[in-house]
């Protein structure tokens, strides 16, 4: 029989915890057990026993037998400790000061990063289905403009009918629901009149998504095609009151009727993706009909849940099969057409987890995301904190370095190293954790402008606050250990005879400390280039002459639908204010900057061509002052030119052509004429953001191909603004009676596609200054430790005549030289870092000299001033105070 032993693990457990003289005879009694049972019950439940035996004595009155000796500080030294550590800090109260307030601006910081990256990652988690919903999205071959490695285009908006289908024909799919947000409409009850953004959904949206329900039947909402579901802030700005079931609002969509109030559902937070105020079917949207039909409109975003357990590759596979079913026809039509490269496939739908919509930058999505801006701030904030930690550590050397007689008065009396070194840990600690509360209290007050910095509605929960004091009592100890441990270790190693007689020098070594403030300077530096070349590049977007006239331009909606009313809804308030002193004109259009676009392709010459097209009239050109290459504008008649087009040089360059007056656009691939007159080419203006470059584009006056005019644009004469919105208000009143008053400065439509680059220049604004202070605290730290070394010297120098300004440039030259190195360092990194972010911008600054000079004068300038306090503290100290000081 093979030689079979106790378990050595466990025994070695009981050896460490077991009094020795105890041990001996409890492990011969285990041991004896385990032979007996592994004759009569074998070996693994003989080694299970022998498990359960050892863990037996691990008992309290066991342990408490245990003669190990502990090194235990008694109440009265932890006493000592605390009134010590306070009257070093009322001692020097600007050193104290400015090492808790440091590490509490780090750690301040760090927690809002912390909040930021927490709300990032917690979108859409809250359902309890997320793990079962996905996205249906589009992955469609760019017929129009196709880069050999970006062929494809990718988008949320798919075919209106695919929703019902995918319910239909996919078994793995349980639940589907369409969801088309942000839709305008009037809403009425009485008197108030609004306009109101409706979402369109079907009724499985209830049963995939964890929105509560606070009144109504879950399983019968928009079971009806004139029902409503309201948010609370709804149903009291209509009714004062959410007892609202079975009561009903008028809303206009394409034409006014009665939705009956169905239920009420809580408002989404503001880490869901899909935001709403008001549910309506989809089966009330306008078009319909039509859409629901056609398999070549993509409108809707379109969410399944699938059932528990499914095979996500079926689901694909079965998707596969909806493409060949529905599209198969015009997809080989296309394939043959525009010589689809062999082994691309023209058409395909794919799902994405909804718990990843929000972080994919592959789709944009609405309040979508960048996950590289949550890294790169999460680097940030563990740099900062890093720099704030490197300054306590170094400004505690400095505050330690004039405690040497302390130290030697406290071992003379028969204070041991170790005491010496609990007490030194002990303060650390003690003004580590004030650093804390502080950094806690700062970022308490510094959470509504990060909000507003970053468009969030960051908060507190119970989970979130034990986690934020979790991770700042973890840094205060750590922290204060380690600033506490070395200067302890140093000083306690001096002798009491030559601490008292002076042989003991006050000299710390801080030469260790000069690569880790290059560093922090150099993070400075890096974000202070950055932060000038973002504010140059936001200043040059906002500055540049867009190629029309933006200012004093109010932005208001017909409120009549697309159709023939809203034409005469234009010509109406023209007329109107045309009486008014306070108006130079008025014109229409069907999208205003920013509202939106529409884009049309169309084949030329076996060649696939696209335009961006918007519906004016003849005041459009005028009103915005856009300039006339050749040609003319439209006729104010309207009637000889409501098949004719203004186009851009753009278009003229895509075309190729030399006389474009002598041309016809066929957009509408007429077969049976010329298609649209060239009457007029306008300059290149920028109709889109500054991010992409001037595409082809054309002005037309058709309303049965092009559309209505939805949107007024009314120039306000210069000074007149300020009351310009209320007199508009009269007016509109006296015209629409019945239609709510909605408006919006042209110049800040424009300003608001670059929302998201402002916060993001905001919060790199934050992290710099956080940055230089910090790191200017640092610079401070290691002036003072050098100040306290040289001090002797200076009283030298000062008497063989020295003048003040010798010794300040004496002290403050190193530290020119360190803050040169650390723009040495930064400055290739942030121009590299700089120029990916201008990829962003299809017009943006150059990156020239220029800014990396003031960058660095700036940061010189501001390193000079930190250390100036001790170089000029020493230069006017008198010799008789410096050469007793050694």
């Amino acid at each position: 029989m093979k030689d079979v032993r106790p378990p050595q693990r466990i025994t070695r457990f009981l050896e460490n915890i077991c009094p020795e003289y105890l041990f001996e005879g409890i492990i011969g009694d285990l041991e004896e057990q385990f032979y007996d049972d592994l004759e009569t019950l074998g070996e693994k439940k003989a080694k299970r026993r022998y498990w359960w035996n050892t863990l037996r004595f691990v008992r309290p009155e066991i342990l408490l037998r245990n003669n190990s000796n502990f090194s235990i500080i008694n109440t009265i030294m932890i006493s000592n400790y605390i009134k010590t550590a306070g009257r070093n800090m009322a001692k020097r109260k600007m050193f104290s000061f400015i090492n808790a307030f440091g590490l509490s601006i780090g750690i301040a910081f760090c927690i809002l990063i912390f909040l930021y990256i927490k709300d990032e990652k917690s979108f859409d988690k809250f359902h309890a289905n997320s793990h079962k919903i996905y996205r249906v999205e589009e992955k469609a071959y760019d017929f129009w403009d196709p880069e050999p490695d970006k062929p494809y285009n990718y988008s949320a908006y798919i075919q209106t009918g695919l929703g019902p289908v995918l319910k239909e024909e996919v078994p793995q799919v349980q639940f589907a629901t369409r969801f088309n947000g942000g839709g305008n409409a009037i809403v009425a009850n009485g008197e108030k009149v609004f306009t109101e953004q409706l979402a369109y959904i079907d009724p499985d949206f209830f049963k995939m998504f964890s929105f509560e329900t606070l009144a109504g039947n879950v399983d019968q909402f928009l079971s009806e095609k004139y029902q409503v579901v309201l948010t609370p802030k709804i149903a009291e700005k209509y009714f004062d009151s959410q007892d609202v079931l079975g009561k009903t609002l008028k809303i206009d969509i394409q034409g006014e009727n009665e939705f009956a109030v169905v239920g009420i559902i809580t408002s989404p937070p503001a880490n869901s993706s899909l935001q709403f105020d008001m549910l309506v079917s989809q089966t009330v949207r306008p078009y319909y009909d039509k859409n629901v039909e056609s398999w070549q409109n993509f409108n809707t975003p379109t969410f399944i849940q699938l059932v528990d357990n499914a095979d996500v590759v079926a689901v694909n596979e079965s998707l596969a099969k909806i493409v060949d079913k529905y599209m198969g026809d015009v997809l080989a039509r296309n394939v043959k057409e525009y010589s689809i490269p062999e082994g691309i496939k023209p058409f395909e739908y794919q799902l994405t987890g909804f718990q990843d919509i929000h972080l994919d930058t592959q789709i944009t999505w609405t309040k979508s995301s960048d996950p590289k801006y949550a890294m790169i701030l999460g680097g940030i904030a563990f740099l900062i904190l890093l720099i704030a930690c490197i300054n306590y550590i170094s400004l505690s050397l400095t505050a330690s370095a004039a405690r040497q007689t302390e130290v030697g008065v406290r071992k003379s009396v028969g204070a041991q190293r170790g005491q010496l070194i609990n007490q030194f840990a002990f303060e650390s600690v003690i003004l580590a954790f004030l650093s804390m509360v502080i950094g806690i209290i700062l970022m308490f007050i510094f959470l509504p402008a990060f909000n507003e910095f970053t468009n969030k509605e960051l908060s507190f929960d119970a989970i979130t606050i034990m986690q934020v004091f979790g991770i700042g009592i973890g840094l205060a100890v750590v922290v204060g250990l380690i600033s506490g441990f070395y200067p302890a270790f140093y000083l306690s190693a001096a002798k009491p005879s030559q601490v008292l007689k002076g042989g003991f020098t006050t000299k710390m070594k801080a030469g260790f400390t000069k690569p880790l403030v290059v560093l922090q300077f150099a993070l400075s530096a890096f974000l202070i280039i950055s932060s000038v070349i973002m504010y140059q590049q936001m200043e040059y977007v906002t500055t540049k002459d867009l190629g029309y006239d933006q200012e004093q331009v109010v932005v208001v909606p017909t409120q009549m639908g697309w159709n023939e009313e809203s034409n005469k809804a234009v010509e109406r308030m023209r007329t109107r204010l045309a009486q008014e002193s306070f108006v130079s004109g008025v014109a229409g259009t069907s999208l205003s900057f920013n509202q939106g676009y529409s884009r049309y392709g169309y084949e030329i010459d076996n060649e696939y061509r696209s335009a961006y097209v918007f519906a004016v009239d003849p005041q459009y050109i005028e009103v915005l002052d856009i300039e006339m290459a050749e040609g003319r504008n439209f006729l104010t008649d309207g009637v000889n030119d409501s098949t004719d087009i203004i186009v851009n040089e753009a278009l003229v360059a895509d075309m190729g052509w030399e006389n474009p007056l002598e041309e016809h656009l066929n957009w509408r691939e007429d077969s049976a004429s010329l298609g649209s007159k060239i009457v007029g080419v306008v300059k290149d203006y920028h109709f889109l953001s500054l991010e992409r470059t001037i595409e082809p584009m054309f002005l037309s006056m058709d309303k049965e191909q092009v559309g209505y005019l939805q949107q007024m644009l009314i120039k306000i004469k210069p000074g007149e603004l300020p009351n310009a919105v209320d007199k508009l208000q009269a007016v509109w009143n006296e015209l629409s009676p019945d239609k709510p008053f909605d408006y919006t400065f042209m110049d800040e439509d424009i300003a608001r596609q670059y929302a998201s680059y402002e916060r993001w220049m905001s919060i790199m604004g934050l992290a710099t200054l956080f940055a230089i202070l910090i790191s200017c605290l640092g610079l401070f730290g290691l002036a003072g430790i050098n100040a306290i070394n040289r001090t002797k010297e200076m009283g030298i120098r000062k008497v063989f005549g020295a003048e003040v300004m010798n010794i300040f440039v004496l002290l403050n030259r190193q530290y020119i030289w360190l803050a040169m190195i650390a723009f040495v360092i930064a400055s290739p990194l942030s121009w590299y870092a700089m120029n990916m972010w201008l990829e962003d911008f299809e017009y943006g600054i150059e990156i020239s000299w220029p800014i990396f000079a003031i960058s660095m004068g700036l940061g010189l300038l501001i390193a000079l001033v930190t250390v100036s306090y001790h170089a000029v503290k020493s230069a006017y100290l008198s010799p008789a105070e410096t050469l007793k000081y050694e």
